[in-house]
């Protein structure tokens, strides 16, 4: 009898987590109290090239932390693409940092699934810099260096969000 209570109470704790999943998914996941930017950050591109947040001012960027092992963060890069083909003429760029912890995993990724926007890895300690709370975390950028959304959970209303900018 008692055996099958804890299998009752783990299976109602199971329910309780996947409905509450689902309507965080479904409410678009979580928009982040909004901080700007150390503008010193650093990544290293796929060519191994450094490159600087501070690097893009003047631009719309969306800075986005992704990983390989999250189904998440890979349903939304689709997103990103077609944003980011949509409104570069404008002056948007995508910046996708994987905060995986093998590079070899991340090479593989890039190499099956090619994208047009920037993939980075970061260069040095960006977790001293910058608080994470899971993967993915969006951060979208305007032209003068703000921090004017941080989503966390799939960015499906980016171009929403852009064409506000662009306005």
């Amino acid at each position: 009898m008692r055996r099958m209570w804890i299998v009752s109470l783990a299976l109602g704790a199971l329910l309780v987590f996947l409905l509450a999943y689902t309507a965080f998914q479904e409410k678009g996941g979580v928009n982040l109290e909004i901080k700007n930017l150390p503008s010193d950050l650093t990544f290293i591109t796929v060519d191994g090239k450094e490159i600087k947040l501070s690097d893009y001012k003047g631009k719309v960027l969306l800075l986005n932390f992704w990983a390989v092992w999250c189904p998440p963060c890979k349903e939304e890069l689709p997103i990103f693409e077609k944003a980011y083909k949509n409104y570069r003429h404008l002056g948007f760029e995508v910046i996708a940092v994987n905060m995986d912890t093998s590079e070899d995993v991340f090479r593989d990724f890039i190499k099956n699934n090619p994208y047009s926007f920037t993939m980075v890895r970061p260069k040095g300690d960006l977790e001293s810099k910058l608080k994470l709370f899971g993967f993915p975390t969006s951060y979208l950028i305007d032209r003068e260096g703000n921090v004017v959304k941080v989503k966390m959970g799939i960015y499906r209303e980016l171009e929403e969000d852009l064409a506000k900018l662009f306005r």
